[in-house]
């Protein structure tokens, strides 16, 4: 029975705590309250002028052989022009990826200054080219425009609201900075339209290019050079040679298809074609020596004449490769 109302007497004195700490709490629809409705910044009193900001969150979806990607990003705009009753924009390097992903999330038309705040998460697209493949810089661009409908006005950013999120992350590439900018974008029938541009700027991880796109073509070609110990005059050894090389010339041609594959159209010659063709040069020019040696062999019988081609074919798979990516790197 005393247990009883000892346990009666906890549940009692458990419920009017609960009850007092929930009491004491601010409503959790003032702290909702609290941060949709963001301060407006102070900004000049400057007819026919907005100003934006833009904080970008994070991306998804990067794909660098299209240039496509995806930004979840808040951009603001904010301005004292009366004439100015809201800020009609448009995305101008892609589209939202729903209709409710450009979603405005808190405005206020009242008092000196005009704000609208805007949550998007957007498809865009910035062409890209791999001039410096595989150690690229790429530059993801977010172009904004004002549709003005024939009022004048001008867009200038706002820095010190403007940024990157620390939790935003690319794998593969390195901590982002950004550069903004602002221009006037001219069309047909006398229309000008201001636009702001935050370009985001990476560079790829220097460790994951060299360990996917130099590591292997390097792998295959010290293969290839262990084949200059084998002696050519013997059948087998020049058999084994023979498939060696073969083996590591297909992977390489096969590996440089796959590698194509996954990066945009290349227009000119780039530091990673030079460094391909001078693989395949090596890969090549070790299987015809292998050949001449083996053919000199069952010609002449004479195996220091076979040995001093060996050693001959051995500098030439050297040079030629060196000398091939000199020219096709240093012309570009």
């Amino acid at each position: 029975m005393r247990l009883t109302s000892l346990l009666l007497l906890l549940v009692i004195f458990s419920t009017a705590t609960s009850l007092f700490c929930l009491s004491t709490q601010e409503p959790a629809y003032a702290q909702t309250t609290a941060q949709v409705m963001p301060q407006a910044p102070n900004i000049p009193h400057e007819n026919r002028t907005i100003y934006i900001s833009l904080w970008l969150i994070n991306v998804y979806s990067f794909d660098f052989k299209t240039g496509s990607y995806t930004f979840d990003f808040y951009v603001s705009f904010h301005w004292t022009d009366p004439q100015i009753t809201s800020a009609n924009w448009y995305l101008m390097n892609g589209y939202p990826t729903f209709p409710g992903a450009k979603q405005l999330v808190s405005s206020n038309y009242t008092g000196d200054i005009k704000s609208e705040y805007y949550r998007v998460r957007a498809n865009l697209n910035t062409p890209l080219e791999p001039k410096n493949y595989p150690f690229d810089t790429i530059k993801l661009a977010i172009s904004i425009e004002l549709l003005t409908q024939n009022y004048e006005t001008s867009l200038l950013w706002l820095p010190e609201a403007t940024g990157i999120d620390v939790g935003f992350k690319n794998v593969g590439w390195t901590t982002p900075t950004f550069e903004i900018s602002t221009a006037i974008s001219h069309y047909p029938l006398g229309i000008d339209s201001p636009r702001a541009d935050m370009i985001v700027v990476q560079d790829r991880n220097l460790f994951g290019a060299l360990i996917e796109t130099i590591f292997p073509p390097l792998i295959f070609c010290i293969v290839s050079a262990l084949c200059f110990l084998f002696r050519m005059h013997e059948s087998s050894a020049f058999s084994l040679r023979v498939g060696i090389n073969t083996s590591m010339l297909i992977t390489a041609v096969l590996f440089n298809i796959a590698e194509h594959g996954n990066i945009p159209p290349i227009t000119e010659v780039t530091l990673y074609n030079s460094f391909t063709a001078s693989v395949i040069s090596f890969l090549a020019i070790n299987l015809i020596v292998t050949i001449l040696g083996y053919v000199e062999w069952m010609r002449h019988q004479d195996k220091t004449h076979v040995n001093k081609v060996n050693k001959v074919g051995f500098l030439v798979s050297f040079a030629v490769p060196i000398l091939l990516f000199a020219i096709l790197f240093f012309s570009k």
